[in-house]
């Protein structure tokens, strides 16, 4: 092979390779499943239109090449074969013009991590091999270190091979590759290989391949001129394309093939497996196959300048060809591109333009001000404005000698930043430099906008530090460092000035850019509207027919419902969906119903067509088109529209916008969204069931029933066969509807003969008047979905609400909630909070943002001040529970004549947290440092506090705690300190009525947990006690109960109610404490409604420890492999049953209390201990004290190394003849996956069960039998739900399921809180409803397979017959139809959850089949 670059040519020894002939298949005719992806939905590029300037040309136009699919050599016999090496495989396909294509396949859900590839669909690497007939072979890529063995072990089974390869082209280098080639290069012999690429990586090569390696290679650095040689009459032309994220790239055509190796560039990440076809398809769906994962490949590497630059260059080589056109474009990730490669090149171009055009469309506006003595500080300001307005940016010059502090105050209001400068003048800032100063510091908190300072002096310039720190303490980001001038700048100050304008400059992009980021985080990634297979599915569902009676205003009204089904057995109670009540036609205005093909006429012919974006002017054009010429109206809808006031919105925005359930359609439409108060307002009521036979239309017509005699005074229809009385307990917004829950008081069957009317959502829909057969033909025939699309989170719904809006709120939403809160802060003399920055956190999920952020509050209480560390989108916590709304980590600091400070926060807060510590106390006076347990999220950064304190020169710094925390923190911190151990009732004067007194309360959740009681103020401190994953920028419980409750509740379920005992404990202990307000660890602080829920956790505690059944008692071992993470998971699982769970720390339990614990509980789990500790001493201490006729037992794997066998453990406990309640939970393999922490919850439920079995059958016998026979005859058709989620799946058969809403389409699911699928089942879940088929035979064998009792973790599905669905659930091959929903909020229904989903998809698999109905005798039992 040959390069030229205008000179001559290198030589390169050919050598030849004689391999054996065959014709395999070429990739483009493999038999192969290619996987259809969605439609890009919200990234809105699918209508971009191709480049008018370029058609593609005819493929038969191309030269004629001397390859071809009969004379195709290929290597050995392993070509289109795969190798398998842990987490990888490698498939080797055959390209077209005899390339051999080998990808390294990373499996969907495999470990890569990173942004590119957060979609988790798996990835290839691709690398590519020309044979050439007379020189060496060219390989073009080179695998990373977790591939790099695949081709090694290829390349040894075949003599020689690593000779052939003489040359090696390398688009792409992050220093992975170095393994690969280093072990390619010592199997080789001979001549050097010679290894082409940018100029940028050979650089990285020389300092990266090792000396022994360097001398075997040759580096030649690539050119845009440069040719590179394959064999005779073949030339490699190369073009540079580098990016501000990859500067080495190069792209290469070969013209024989068409072939265009493209590295990143046209790349997806996408897991393309042996099966599959190693090329794109054609047509539509050929294009959606990818097109999300094109498009989200480019947007993490393509949306910059210099990348829009590169892309041109690839379109200048392919308009400069002279003879074969590009035919498929070979990239370094995802499928070879043929059949779409011209469409996806002129994406990439509109693609580019489009988002250049986003990014740089702001017109920045800045003010520069300034004061001058001398002219200097004038000079200064000049040359700023140079550096700003050769960025392009607005400046506005202001002297501030001639200006009124108004005049200062009225530019801050419309600019994007500013500059202030001023002279020092005798070691101060002049007058009007401080008045403007004034001005700037009492700006809100939403114009904190980026800023600099500058001036002159002639001694010690004063002033320009004065102006840094006082902005800086006040929140205002200053985006260069001060510039200061003695007496006359020089021209290195001058240039200095410059570039701190075009500084300024670009942290004013930086920030829109990441305003953008965190905005497209809150907006919904997809849209999907159900089409007319989930409609047609939908309509199957069977429910029973009745009508619902009660009275309004003493008037008798009456209701045909027919999505009733029970809900609950303790007590009894049912679910029913009622529509909502219509408004009065007078308050709608008249607006047609296609809002969305009304708005598509529109951009279909507007003159943006092409670029596919709106800017203002024509945005407001278009709205006024669509709701006429209200000023008012138009301004709040450009607000929705454009909430960023960024000038632009495109095409697919504007979409989104208008789709049913968005702010903008209701306000176009005049509609307010709905609220929690659209439901009706319902007490009693009587549901009367319809005999078979009867529609409840028919029913409705009846007068009252002369022989039934309810006794809540609401009418029975005569006519039913049965009716039930009810009292309505809570309620669900429902979408159009409300969906009831309420409690059966009585009932009676008036039919001992008769069984239920029960139609079908088809078939009971006509009855009232809304055809549902017809909604789907239109959908069908429109070939759009003809119900309504999920509403987005930012919907004001109280459902929305609930799910965790708030969770991932942009920062402009938070600022402007906040002027509507705070007044009882405010009442008792608090300030405003002072917010940081937000920072951007990636350690918890790989590829995603957490944001991160501090609120200072300087008095929450007299001498009191807090930092709450905001973690606005964490969402899952220590135990893998679900977070709706991200949560925070609180810390106080109580000033008296001494000052301590009170826990600090999480370490990855430390920036943020420190940075807010020191402006709130100076460290060298911090007199006590109160550790109120040592969980790290709260103790994080005591090691950096007590560093810095020593810095400061302080060596009275004392950390208080209770003897369990010392003794923690001595393993902890690795700095010595001085500690005080102190014990119950002890107390702390801080002078100024600053006596705090120390409340041990271990368990809560920790065994050394302590709360701290501030006399003075009436604050108690509790730490993880009483608080709530719930992050806001309300510092107190303002949002009140309503909103907070289910936080709330969560929190204690997951982490206070195994530990019921411990929390009456502590809540005797401070009962004589005169409360004013519970300063927590995690959410706000409890003031405004302390009383309700201190009241909360005292009944629920007193209810887990009611007497029930027998108890549960869990030790587990702190600090100690996953022993806490799973004996909390396991605990859960109990609680979830009713079962009392008492919790003791191994480490820290002493023998008294083993004795005492183990007398009040039947069943002792314990997690395995480590061998020759005090917490195996204490196993010892547990089995003296067990039982055999009283107690069970059961042994838990802690996954430490060291523990002691849990084999071992059994038998000791066995050989004393105590019985064991379930086989012992272990660990086989490591790292522990989601898997094994399910299957943990799941044992807990599964002996939850057991032990609760008696008590629930007894209670069942005692109800009403009239009560229970009357239940009973509410049937519904039979289900299996499916569900999967972070690799776990499950499935389990339901009835309890009814249709809830019809717009959008909803269902409602109601799921037993101890059920081992219930974790599965929250909001934000996704799961699919199978529709079992009446009459068949593999309709009972499916029951009967997912009825029996697995152990816990057993796969459900093993060995059943299905495929996996869109959400990554089961879909039945024995179902008749299915229907994929989400879970978009929840009610509680006492020993059950009602769910409430809305449908994302469905298909029918048989549309003549008929959905099985499950008839009970009563309704005790399911």
């Amino acid at each position: 092979m040959e390069l030229r670059v205008g000179t001559a040519p290198h030589q390169h020894t050919p050598h030849v390779l004689g391999v054996s002939q065959r014709s395999p298949k070429l990739a483009g005719d493999l038999s192969s499943r290619v996987p259809i992806g969605l439609g890009l939905g919200v990234l809105g590029v699918a209508c971009v239109a191709p480049r008018a300037s370029r058609a593609p040309r005819s493929r038969s136009a191309k030269t004629q090449c001397r390859y071809s699919a009969e004379t195709t050599r290929v290597i050995g016999d392993w070509a289109d074969g795969s190798i398998e090496a842990g987490e990888v495989e490698l498939v080797v396909s055959e390209l077209a013009g005899g390339i051999v294509q080998f990808r390294s396949v990373h499996a969907k859900g495999s470990s890569r991590y990173g942004e590119e590839y957060e979609l988790e669909v798996g990835s290839t690497e691709n690398l590519y091999l020309i044979k050439a007939s007379d020189r060496p072979w060219l390989l073009i890529g080179a695998f990373s270190q977790d591939s790099k063995g695949l081709l090694s072990q290829m390349l040894e089974k075949e003599s020689g091979l690593a000779d052939k390869i003489g040359t090696m082209m390398l688009q792409f280098f992050d220093g992975g590759q170095v393994s690969f080639i280093e072990d390619l290069v010592q199997k080789r012999s001979g001549d050097p290989l010679l290894i082409y690429t940018s100029t940028p990586a050979v650089l990285a090569l020389k300092k990266n391949l090792s000396e022994e390696v360097l001398a075997k290679v040759s580096l030649v650095p690539v050119k845009n001129s440069s040719r590179l040689t394959i064999e005779e009459g073949r030339e490699m032309r190369f073009v540079l394309t580098p990016t501000s994220k990859l500067p080495e790239a190069l792209s290469a055509f070969d013209p024989l093939t068409g072939s265009l190796f493209s590295g990143k560039f046209f790349s997806a990440h996408r897991a393309i497996g042996e099966n599959d076809s190693a090329v794109d398809s054609a047509g539509i769906e050929g294009w959606e196959a990818y097109v999300e994962d094109w498009y989200h490949l480019f947007d993490v590497y393509f949306f910059t300048k210099s990348a829009s630059e590169s892309i041109r260059k690839i379109f200048t080589l392919c308009e400069a060809l002279r003879g074969p056109d590009v035919s498929q474009l070979a990239p370094l990730h995802g499928p070879v591109v043929r059949e779409q490669c011209w469409k996806l090149m002129a994406k990439y171009e509109a693609w580019t333009e489009q988002k250049l055009r986003k990014e740089t469309r702001r017109n920045f506006k800045v003010l520069v001000m300034y004061a001058s003595a001398y002219g200097h500080t004038k000079t200064l300001a000049q040359d700023i404005s140079k550096g700003l307005t050769r960025s392009g940016v607005t400046v506005e010059e202001m002297n501030l000698e001639h200006c009124t502090a108004e005049d200062v105050s009225k530019a801050l209001q419309t600019v994007d930043g500013f500059c202030i400068g001023s002279p020092t003048l005798g070691g101060e800032m002049p007058s009007q430099v401080k008045e403007a100063l004034g001005v700037i510091l009492n700006l809100p908190a939403d114009r904190r906008v980026p800023c600099g300072v500058f001036g002159s002096f002639g001694w010690s310039g004063e002033a320009v530090d004065e102006l840094q720190f006082r902005l800086k303490d006040s929140g205002f980001p200053l985006a260069f460092d001060p510039i200061r001038a003695k007496f006359r700048p020089t021209d290195e100050i001058l240039r200095l000035c410059r570039a701190s304008g075009v500084r300024l400059f670009q942290k004013l992009c930086r920030d829109v850019l990441q305003k953008r980021k965190k905005m497209a985080r809150n907006i919904a990634q997809k849209v999907v509207k159900p089409g007319s297979g989930a409609l047609e599915a939908f309509g199957k569902m069977r429910t029973s027919q009745a009508v619902m009676t009660s009275k309004v205003d003493g008037e008798d009204v009456i209701t045909p419902v027919s999505w009733v089904n029970q809900a609950s057995f303790e007590p009894l109670g049912l679910t029913l969906a009622i529509p909502k009540p219509q408004k009065p036609e007078k308050e709608i205005q008249e607006v047609p119903q296609d809002v969305e093909f009304r708005l598509d006429d529109i951009l279909k012919n507007h003159p943006s067509v092409r670029t596919r974006y709106l800017e203002g002017d024509e945005m407001r054009d278009i709205l006024k088109e669509l709701m006429g010429a209200d000023d008012d109206r138009l301004d709040k809808a450009c607000d929705l529209l454009d909430p960023y006031e960024e000038g632009m919105v495109t095409f697919d925005e504007f979409r989104l916008a208008v789709l049913p359930g968005e702010p903008l359609r209701a306000l176009i439409e005049n509609l307010d969204a709905p609220t929690s108060e659209d439901g009706p307002v319902l007490q009693d009521f009587i549901l009367s069931l319809a005999p078979e036979g009867q529609t409840n239309l028919e029913l409705a017509k009846g007068g009252a029933h002369k022989k039934a005699k309810p006794t809540n005074g609401c009418m029975v229809l005569e006519g039913c066969h049965a009716f039930l009385e009810c009292h309505t307990l809570s309620s669900l917004d429902a979408g159009d509807h409300s969906l009831i829950y309420a409690q059966v008081k009585s009932g009676k069957v008036l039919d001992e003969k008769v069984k239920t009317d029960i139609r079908s959502v088809i078939e009971s829909s006509k009855i009232i008047g809304w055809d549902l057969k017809k909604e789907a033909q239109a959908a069908q025939a429109a070939k759009v979905p003809a119900i309504a699309a999920v509403p987005n989170a930012s919907a004001t719904t109280a459902t929305s609400r609930i799910s965790g809006n708030f969770a991932g709120a942009s920062r402009s939403s938070l600022s402007s909630s906040s002027a509507t809160s705070r007044t009882c802060l405010a009442a008792r003399g608090g300030e405003e909070p002072e917010m940081s920055e937000i920072q951007s956190w990636t350690g918890l999920t790989p590829g995603k943002e957490y944001r991160l952020q501090t609120m200072s509050i300087h008095k929450v209480a007299e001498d009191t001040s807090t930092i709450r560390s905001l973690d606005w989108d964490r969402d899952r916590f220590d135990i893998e529970f679900r977070l709706e709304r991200g949560t925070t980590y609180n810390s106080y600091i109580i000033k008296g004549e001494k000052t301590a400070l009170v826990d600090t926060s999480h370490e990855k807060f430390q920036d943020l947290y420190l940075a807010a510590l020191q402006k709130e106390l100076d460290l060298s006076t911090l007199d006590y440092l109160i550790v109120s347990h040592t969980e790290p999220d709260h103790s994080g950064l005591i090691g950096k506090v007590l560093e810095m304190a020593a810095e400061a020169g302080n060596d009275k710094l004392e950390v208080i705690g209770s003897k369990m925390c010392i003794a923690y923190l001595e393993n902890l911190v690795f700095v010595p300190f001085k500690s005080r151990i102190v014990q119950n009732g002890v107390q702390l004067d801080l002078g100024g009525g600053h006596n705090l007194e120390f409340v041990i309360a271990p368990n809560l959740h920790w065994p050394d947990t302590m709360f701290t009681f501030d006399h003075k103020t009436g604050t108690l401190f509790t730490c993880d006690a009483f608080g709530m994953h719930y992050c806001s920028d309300h510092p107190e419980d303002v949002e009140g109960v309503k909103e907070l409750l289910p936080h709330y509740a969560t929190y204690y379920d997951c982490l206070m109610k195994p530990n019921a005992r411990s929390v009456l404990t502590a809540l005797g202990k401070i009962g004589h404490f005169d409360l004013k307000m519970v300063a927590t660890g995690h959410g706000p602080m409890l003031s405004e409604n302390l009383e309700s829920f201190l009241e909360y956790y005292k009944s629920w505690s007193e209810k887990a420890t009611a007497k029930i059944g027998p108890s549960v008692a869990v030790f587990w071992v702190s600090r100690f492999g996953e022993s806490e993470r799973l004996a909390q998971l396991f605990a859960h699982g109990l609680t979830s049953c009713s079962v009392n769970v008492e919790m003791h720390d191994l480490n820290a339990v002493d023998a008294l209390e083993i004795t005492e614990c183990v007398g009040r509980n039947e069943i002792i789990a314990f997690t395995a201990p480590p061998a020759e500790s005090q917490a195996a001493i204490n196993i010892g201490s547990i089995l003296a004290n067990l039982k055999p006729k009283k107690h069970q037992f059961m042994v838990l794997d802690s996954c430490e190394d060291s523990q002691e066998p849990v084999a071992l453990l059994r038998s000791r406990m066995l050989e004393a003849n105590i019985p064991e309640v379930l086989p012992a939970m272990e660990v086989k393999n490591r790292p522990i996956t989601a898997q094994v922490f399910h299957s943990f919850e799941e044992a807990g439920m599964q002996i939850g069960k057991k032990i609760t079995q008696k008590n629930k059958a007894k209670a069942a016998k005692s109800q009403d039998k009239d009560l229970s026979k009357a239940l009973g005859r509410v049937a519904s058709s039979l289900y299996i739900v499916t569900a999967k989620k972070a690799g776990v799946r499950h499935a389990m058969v339901a009835s309890w399921v009814t249709p809830a809403s019809s717009k959008p389409l909803g269902v409602s699911l109601t799921i037993a809180k101890e059920r081992a699928m219930e974790p599965l089942l929250r909001i934000g879940d996704s799961f699919t409803l199978n529709l079992l088929e009446e009459g068949k035979p593999q309709t009972l064998a499916v029951m009967k397979h997912f009825l029996q009792r697995f152990a816990p973790g057993v796969d459900r599905l093993e060995g059943v017959d299905h495929i996996e669905g869109s959400n990554g659930a089961a879909v039945l091959r024995s179902a008749c139809a299915y229907l994929e929903c989400k879970i978009v909020s929840r009610m509680d229904a006492a020993d059950h959850w009602v769910g409430y989903a809305e449908v994302l998809g469905g298909d029918v698999a048989r549309s003549s089949a008929t959905a099985a109905v499950h008839h009970r005798k009563v309704g005790t039992y399911y």
